[in-house]
This record gives structure tokens, sequence and C-alpha cells, in this order.
């Protein structure tokens, strides 16, 4: 860049240079930015883009933000799996607020406030290339990295993950995106903040989540994961398919489950042990039927099978005299969660006063300063 460039002229440059090279219509930006004056003021170079707009074009155009604005800023990934304008529209928000996350995280950390983790720097996934086996294996790995056993549900997979060092926040996304991963490199670091539909039943959630684990532990940096319902048939996705039901529902706790069970001969008998296999292990429903149908083979019949993989889920729970528990797990869907472990470290850095409000907003109250002075002062704190 040269000396009399200003960060302004730079972007207009870079951005006007991609537009030409991958030959986009005026009206398609337009229609990505929302506004003729927006695409006025950012083709002309009149302004910077803000964070929403950075996260739209660079994911439109699969180019790092730090590549529009020359800045020595880290650098958030974009993804390939965004799909076109619509898609990102669907997710920009969610983001958007992610990269403020990230923020506040590397900030704390950098101020000293930084919770004990697991490391896992040492941990290797599996690298076979068929997908299933490769999940499946990278699962085992992990279980045995973190002593678990192999049978053992994982109670508190949200824990579970924050411990590994990774936030997690449940907030409301599109009804066709499940969760998202978003990483971060500064240098050799690398960071990521998972977010999870919390409008999705609380095992799909679980699910997703596990999922959305294989991505970060596969270092998939350079891509904003979007685990969107109608876009599973990328590698990577399958990888973290077979991921999260074998870590979640490993063959050797199902065949154990079956082994105690006995014949399975009723709609009865098989709701029991689809609703057993879904609360004990935290796993989607989808994901128990695919299980079940690679470890049980002729066990149950297939008009058994059919009628619990198209039943809703709460007819299960119901006909297996569980619905009040299904119930229970459920209560809290719909409501956004911010990360308990990034809370905990940007109140920590709030009170010995090296962060500000702000901070503390973007990770408890959605950026909304009222909302998080609101918050602070019915916990307690003095905050005049």
């Amino acid at each position: 860049m040269a000396a009399t460039d200003t960060r302004e002229e730079h972007f207009k440059r870079t951005l006007n240079a991609l537009v030409t090279r991958e030959n986009v219509a005026k009206e398609t930006l337009l229609d990505l930015l929302g506004s003729a004056q927006v695409y006025s003021e950012l083709t002309s170079g009149s302004r910077l883009p803000s964070t929403y707009e950075a996260t739209l074009l660079s994911a439109f155009f699969r180019v790092s933000p730090g590549l529009l604005m020359q800045t020595q800023v880290p650098t958030m990934g974009v993804s390939l799996r965004l799909g076109g304008v619509e898609g990102i529209h669907d997710v920009s928000d969610a983001v958007s607020h992610a990269t403020r996350l990230l923020a506040v995280d590397r900030l704390t950390r950098e101020w000293g406030f930084k919770h004990p983790v697991t490391e896992i720097s040492t941990f290797a996934p599996s690298a076979i290339w068929h997908e299933r086996n490769a999940g499946e294996r990278t699962a085992a790995r992990l279980r045995a990295y973190l002593d678990i056993n192999e049978t053992d549900p994982i109670r508190d997979l949200t824990g579970l993950i924050e411990n590994l060092g990774f936030p997690v926040e449940y907030r409301s996304l599109p009804e066709e995106v499940h969760g998202i991963s978003i990483p971060e490199a500064w240098g050799e670091q690398s960071a990521w903040v998972i977010i999870i539909n919390s409008n999705d039943v609380w095992s799909r959630q679980r699910f997703t989540l596990a999922h959305e684990l294989c991505h970060v532990l596969q270092n998939d940096v350079g891509q904003v994961i979007v685990d969107r319902a109608t876009m599973q048939d990328l590698r990577p996705e399958r990888i973290a398919n077979s991921f999260a039901r074998h870590f979640l529902l490993p063959e050797e706790a199902l065949e154990e489950m079956l082994d105690a069970r006995g014949e399975i001969t009723s709609k009865i008998d098989a709701a029991n042990l689809v609703a057993d296999t879904v609360l004990t292990y935290g796993v989607s429903r989808d994901a128990t039927m695919i299980a079940l149908s690679e470890v049980m083979q002729d066990a149950m019949e297939e008009d058994l099978f059919d009628y619990c993989q198209e039943i809703q889920v709460a007819e299960i729970m119901r006909i297996a005299g569980k619905l009040e528990v299904w119930n229970d797990l459920n209560r809290s869907r719909g409501l956004a969660f911010p990360s308990e472990r990034l809370s905990q470290q940007v109140l920590d850095a709030f009170s010995e006063g090296l962060v500000s409000l702000q901070s503390v907003a973007d990770v408890v109250a959605d950026g909304s300063l009222d909302s998080a002075r609101l918050q602070l002062q019915e916990a307690g704190w003095d905050i005049s």
C-alpha cells in the first residue's frame, strides 16, 4: 500500500477489483448491501464498512476481512458454505456478534483472565479418508484423551466444550441453521466461538454442539462453518456428523443397551428403546435411528423402525412414559444463554476496571448497554 493511501482508498480498490474479478452485477451487490446509499458509499470509498457490512462482503467474495481492510487485526475466516446472498444474510448478524465475542475473549485473555482449560493442543483427529471412519475414530480418540469411558453418557456437553477453551452461546438462528462455528486466527494462534440455535429441541442442540466441536478439532480455520440442515453433503459435514453420533453414542454403549433390553416386538418396545437412547445419551432421534440401523441389523422389524423414524419425538416420549422428562429438558428452548466461561472472564476483567461496560454488554446482553447495566445492578453490582 502506497504511503499516501488511506484505508478507505485501499478498501475501494480492493472491493472494485473483487467486483470485476467475479463479474458481479450491480443489482446483486445492491441486494447484498441493502440500499443504494450503502452501495455508493462503499464502492466510492467514502467510508469503511461496518463490521456487519464487512461480514457480508467477505462471505460473499470468500475472502478474509483482513484482505478487504488490510489491517493487522485478527482475521476471521470466511465460509465456502454460506451459500448465496440470501444465505449470507441469514447468518451475518450472528457472525458479526461472534466477532465481538472473539474480540472480548482475546482482550480478557491478554489481561490474564483466562480460566483453566483442558489442554488439547496435542490432540490429533483422525486423518483417515473415509468420512464415517474419520468421525468415529476421532470421537473414540477424544473420549480416550479426556478419560471418558466408552459407555458413559456425556452429561454436560456445553461445560465440556467450554472447558476445552471454546465459548458456547445459545441464541436464535434461522430455522434451517442449527449452529455456527466461527474461527479467528491471530498469528499462529486460533480461537473459536460456537453458536447453537436456541430454538432447536434439546437433543438437536446437543448433536449440533458435538458436530461443531468436530469442526474445531479439525482446525478448519479459514471458514465460518454453518451447520445448515440442507447442506450436509460436504465431506467435512459428513465427518462432523459421524463424530457427533459416535462421541455422544459410541457403538459399545448402544450394544450394551440392546443386550440389556432383549427382543423388540412392539411399538411400545421400540418407543422405549428410542426414548431411552435419546434421553440417556442426549443424541438426536435421527442420529439414534441411524445408529440403530447400523447395529441392530434384523433385531427390529422394518415397520417398527419406520414407525419410530416417522412419528414426532414427543409422541415417542409419550408412548414410553417419558414425556414429562422430555418437556423438562426443553423448557429452556427458545431462550438465549451467553457463554458462562466468557461471561466470567469479562466480569472478572470488568471488576478490575480493565474492560468497558460495552465489553460486558457484548457478551451478556447482545451489545445493549442498558440491558447489561440493569443485569449488573440486579446482581448487586455498583456501576455508578
